[in-house]
């Protein structure tokens, strides 16, 4: 203000006589700031760095490593100003190759589907981020013989995203991945797979990238209002499930598993217009659907999918098709020969009704067909190992997403 002063009087001595237009004030408004919200889609690659401790009749070590490419997608929710929520879902494919003395490991695709959370500081996003993770491993050796079969575990890491421009952005990604142990009686006992792997990604947002409410917008919630079917939720389901386990070639075996089994859901939708909903879920269940036939096994004790919803909404009725990932975990013997204890991945496609008992509520009925079928080479003939489940499900659903649940504020 002293020096506007000083500006006024000086001027005032040269020109006294000439009208003067009063300084305007205006208020400053503060700079924008990024928001992470919104859909998007990317590519990435990177180096897998893994090892592979192998116990078959003698014990020998392996370490995959190799470059790869791939996919991602996924969506971001700010919890307030500076912290961002979201999921991730990628799959890499690459030469992912190891060998020890006649014995070729070799990785062609894996992938993982995780949970990020952040902090944002304007374009830029720290994040930590944990989830599932899977890989299609293949054992070979110079007598003919090889198994090919999924590995499942769990990958958690850290990364730094940078937008560069308004709907772009990279990232710097460090995953670490632990595909368990599986086990098998005749060609490998047992492999135990860990792996760190470094990527770089590019992103495509779909949403514009608005300014994002000011800190003052914070922690106060705005009132609540019904938007149809748009928010997240999550649930619980129980249900039956039956299905078939063949094993044809030198092996015979043919089981069918049925029982029941519960578990949890939870998701998010987006209504698109007044009838479309499009949404993704992902599901845990646990049970025991088995059979024991004679020296022939099949004990299903986890499942899960990871699936995309699109539907047509009538009022409270809500009827969708679905279909995406799947997985379970079983331990299987064949005619007495073989034995597994082990992941299978394949994938999975249904649909079902699901109706909004109130604003929070809804219940729904649903059926999935499940197809893990794999095929294997023991001693050069070609053994078909063949896996289904079909599944029924009921389901109830509170419309709120996890840290909602728990009380968590932001």
């Amino acid at each position: 203000m002293s020096g506007v002063a000083a500006v006024a009087f000086s001027g005032a001595a040269f020109a006294a006589d000439v009208p003067m237009r009063g300084p305007v004030y205006t208020k400053a408004t503060p700079a924008p700031v990024w928001s992470w919200e919104g859909q998007y889609i990317g590519v990435h690659g990177g180096y897998f760095d893994g090892s592979n401790d192998v116990f078959s009749p003698g014990a020998f070590p392996l370490e995959p490593r190799g470059g790869y490419g791939g996919l991602q997608f996924g969506y971001l929710h700010h919890l307030s100003r500076n912290w961002v929520i979201g999921y991730e879902v990628d799959v890499s494919f690459g030469g992912i190759d190891a060998t020890s003395g006649a014995v070729v490991h070799s990785i062609d695709v894996f992938g993982t589907a995780r949970t990020r959370l952040g902090y944002a500081q304007g374009p830029w996003l720290v994040y930590g981020t944990a989830g599932l993770a899977w890989a299609q491993t293949d054992f070979t050796n110079n007598a003919g013989t090889s198994v090919e079969r999924p590995q499942v575990g769990y990958a958690v890491g850290a990364g730094i995203e940078y937008a560069f421009a308004r709907n772009w952005s990279a990232k710097f990604e460090y995953l670490y991945l632990d595909f368990g142990t599986t086990n098998s009686t005749g060609v490998i006992l047992s492999s135990d797979l860990t792996a760190s792997t470094f990527r770089l990604g590019l992103n495509y947002r779909f949403a514009n990238w608005n300014v994002a409410p000011t800190q003052d917008a914070y922690p106060v919630k705005a009132p609540v209002r019904h938007a149809g079917w748009t928010g997240p939720y999550i649930g619980i389901h129980g249900g039956y499930g039956f299905g078939d386990y063949d094993v044809s070639g030198v092996i015979a075996a043919a089981v069918e598993p049925k029982g029941g089994f519960f578990g949890i859901q939870s998701g998010y939708n987006w209504q698109l217009s007044r009838n479309w909903v499009f949404g993704v879920e992902g599901d845990s269940s646990w049970g025991a659907i088995s059979q024991t036939n004679g020296v022939n096994r099949a004990d299903i004790d986890a499942m899960g999918t990871v699936r995309a919803r699109f539907g047509y909404a009538g009022g409270n009725v809500l009827y969708y098709a679905t279909g995406g990932l799947a997985w379970l975990h079983a331990d299987t013997a064949a005619a007495g020969v073989t034995t597994r204890d082990q992941f299978w991945l394949g994938w999975t496609a249904g649909a079902g009704i699901e109706y909004a008992l109130s604003q929070k509520w809804s219940a729904k009925v649903e059926y999935l067909y499940a197809d893990y079928g794999l095929r294997d080479m023991v001693g050069g003939a070609v053994v078909r190992d063949d896996f289904n489940v079909h599944t029924i499900k009921l389901g109830l659903n509170y419309r709120a997403g996890v840290l909602d649940l728990l009380g968590v504020r932001w």
